[in-house]
């Protein structure tokens, strides 16, 4: 059994699947809410708090808030099911191209953006901001960088890695195999951790080490890419037992960093509601998958569209939200709003933002890279046969 998707009239290819943008917007939204409600007045390291200077508290939120970073996993399980969906079929320069064109310009805009205001706002020194903005530019892979949101970046691209690996090898047709091998051992180190047996294996599959070889959140991208296989190439037991350990490995982790969560911020919550969050969403992402003709139907080629649009602002949202998000909240307040009302300004200052970054700054400079990448290629590959005829 395999799920259709819709395709370009004429041409046979698929088009984006709608729900998927919403899903990535939805896991911003938590994110933001998470950093913007929570991080903000509790955690003191964290640059949100830096920002609000104690301006004020959102108690009342922290319930919900407090579980906003299950939009991280989320976002592994997408790129995961969206980059199996975009390498298939294409070439080791198409795929590092797209990837590159993709990440960065989002990347040196937003980092730029964050560093002007935190040179602005930030109680750091100078010297120390711009190290850390330098850092982000070309994505060092550990810390420190200009945002704490920038933690992810390095693991995306560890993932990218393995699959621009098995291009560069011609050995694509081994995605399922390799990725599936990573998802497991990231799953079963996560099964065994949370045994009696193993006292300490958890905390060391979550250092930063652990994320970039992809133990931490491998189970996370190997389900993603389960997903996309049994959608599009066929629903098998194999596919369904390896996606259902991944899937536990998942479980497993985020239960890790609830307990985690918990202790920094010194609450205690409904420990399996992340969990549970996680299984709606993958419910969804089903959904989405099974229903898409539909929803292309009903949406029609304007709706589409602004749902691109909403799917391509959310990687600005999610890198532009604390900054952009919390100095607008701090004018808010500062104009006499509420705290609930500054919130709400703080996150809808942050999704225009985003919006303009994506639609109207982003594209240029992706122009801009892409025609640089291009030329740097083609002559590359004309110095090429030169050389070979060198004695």
């Amino acid at each position: 059994m395999t799920l259709q998707t819709s395709e370009s009239p004429g041409t046979g290819r698929k088009t984006q699947v709608l729900g998927i943008d919403l899903l990535r917007f939805l896991a911003a939204s938590a994110v933001m809410l998470f950093h913007l409600a929570c991080t903000s007045w509790i955690i003191p390291s964290s640059e949100a708090m830096m920002l609000l200077d104690g301006r004020t508290r959102f108690p009342d939120l922290l319930g919900v808030a407090s579980m906003g970073w299950i939009g991280v996993p989320i976002f592994f399980t997408i790129s995961g099911f969206v980059i199996a969906y975009s390498a298939e079929g294409s070439t080791p320069e198409r795929f590092f191209r797209s990837r590159l064109l993709r990440l960065m310009p989002g990347v040196w805009i937003c980092a730029s953006i964050s560093f002007l205001l935190g040179l602005l706002f930030l109680p750091v020194p100078a010297a120390e901001l711009t190290q850390a903005y330098l850092r982000t530019l070309v994505l060092v892979p550990v810390p420190t960088w200009i945002d704490g949101v920038y933690w992810t970046l390095a693991i995306e691209i560890a993932f990218y890695a393995v699959i621009l690996a098995l291009l560069v090898l011609r050995s694509s047709h081994r995605l399922e195999p390799v990725i599936s091998t990573i998802g497991m051992v990231s799953a079963l180190i996560w099964i065994a951790a949370s045994t009696p047996w193993l006292p300490g294996l958890d905390v060391l599959a979550s250092k930063r080490i652990a994320k970039l070889l992809l133990i931490t959140h491998g189970c996370d991208f190997a389900l993603g890419v389960l997903v996309w296989l049994m959608a599009f190439r066929g629903l098998t037991g194999r596919r369904l037992l390896i996606a259902s350990v991944c899937c536990v490995g998942s479980l497993l982790q985020i239960a890790y960093d609830t307990r985690a969560t918990q202790a920094e911020l010194g609450i205690q919550t409904f420990s399996v509601v992340p969990g549970m969050i996680f299984i709606g969403f993958l419910v969804l992402l089903l959904a989405c998958l099974m229903f898409d003709r539909r929803l292309h139907a009903l949406l029609g080629a304007r709706g589409a569209r602004v749902i691109r649009t909403i799917g391509l602002a959310t990687y600005p949202l999610y890198l532009l939200h604390t900054f952009v998000g919390v100095l607008a909240m701090r004018a808010a307040l500062a104009i006499g709003l509420s705290p609930s009302a500054s919130l709400v300004g703080g996150m809808l200052t942050s999704g225009i933002a985003a919006v303009v970054v994506a639609t109207c700054i982003e594209p240029v400079l992706r122009e801009k890279l892409g025609r640089i990448v291009d030329s740097a290629w083609s002559r590359a590959t004309q110095a090429l046969p030169a050389r070979s005829g060198m004695p």
